[in-house]
C-alpha cells in the first residue's frame, strides 16, 4: 500500500513483532517532544508501559509503520474493539478505533498525520462500519482542535490507568459502496 503526503510516497506495511524497535524509537520521539511542550499524554504510556502496550498491540490489533525510502516516519494502530477506553460502547461493534498514532520529527509539518488518519478512516470505512473512534488526552488542546477540525465530534471523556482525563471523539463514515 502507498501514500502521498507532502512528506512524498509513503509505504504502508503491517507491523509484526520485529518491528518492535521501530515503531517504538516514533512513539518515543513524539512522547518526548510532546513532553518538553509540557503535555504529558504519552510520557508515562509509552516510557513507563510502553514496552507492555505496544507489544500487546502487535500481538492483538493492527500495527501499522508508514515509511519514506525505507525509513519510518509514522504508526498508528486500528483495533476493532475497545472497552478500556470506550466502555460498554467499544465492543458495539460500530467502529473502528484509533490509537498511537505518532510522526517521526523528520516528516512534521509535511500531512503526513493528517494522510495517516485519512488512511485509517478509509480503513474502517472499508469494512462498512459507520463510526471512527479514537481519544485524546483531555489536556492537550490543539490535538483535540485537529481532530474536531478533521469532523470528529468530542462525545464526553473517560478517566484512564494513572488518572488522565482522555477526551472521546467519533466520525461518522459513509458507507465505503458509495
Amino acid at each position: 500500500m502507498r501514500l502521498d503526503a507532502d512528506a512524498g510516497r509513503l509505504t504502508i506495511v503491517r507491523a509484526a513483532s520485529a518491528d518492535y524497535n521501530d515503531v517504538m524509537a516514533i512513539l518515543r520521539e513524539a512522547a518526548d517532544w510532546l513532553s518538553a511542550r509540557g503535555i504529558h499524554q504519552w510520557y508515562h504510556w509509552y516510557m513507563d508501559a510502553g514496552e507492555w502496550v505496544l507489544r500487546e498491540r502487535l500481538e492483538h490489533h493492527e500495527v501499522y509503520m508508514f515509511r519514506r525510502e525505507n525509513s519510518p516516519v509514522g504508526t498508528l494502530t486500528i483495533q476493532w474493539s475497545d472497552p478500556e477506553v470506550w466502555g460498554e460502547r467499544g465492543i458495539d461493534g460500530q467502529a473502528g478505533y484509533i490509537h498511537g498514532m505518532a510522526i517521526a520529527r523528520s516528516a512534521a509539518g509535511m500531512r503526513v498525520g493528517e494522510r495517516m488518519l485519512e488512511w485509517a478512516i478509509a480503513t474502517i470505512a472499508a469494512r462498512d462500519l459507520p463510526f471512527a473512534r479514537l481519544d485524546a488526552m483531555a489536556s492537550n488542546a490543539p490535538l483535540c482542535r485537529y481532530y474536531e477540525q478533521r469532523g470528529f465530534v468530542p462525545l464526553g471523556t473517560a478517566l484512564l490507568p494513572g488518572n488522565f482525563t482522555t477526551r472521546l471523539f467519533e466520525r461518522k463514515l459513509l458507507p465505503s459502496s458509495c
